[in-house]
């Protein structure tokens, strides 16, 4: 298990980077917010917030 809470941080950490890449084209103005882009952006950072905590979690059974 000691690999599992790098990986889990690696993935909140490209959830996050897509998460910014969406709202870069927002900001840039390449395609405007839709319902469906709105919610892709706010599931990746609720993603992103979710694995970071529980590879807290896991860190912290050690």
């Amino acid at each position: 298990m000691g690999d599992v809470p790098r990986y889990l941080r690696w993935i909140s950490l490209l959830c996050v980077v897509m998460a910014a890449f969406g709202v870069g084209v927002f900001l840039i103005g390449y395609q405007g917010p839709s319902v469906g882009r709105v919610a892709t952006v706010v599931a990746l950072l609720v993603a992103a917030a979710a694995l970071f905590l529980a590879a807290r979690r896991l860190e912290g059974r050690r």
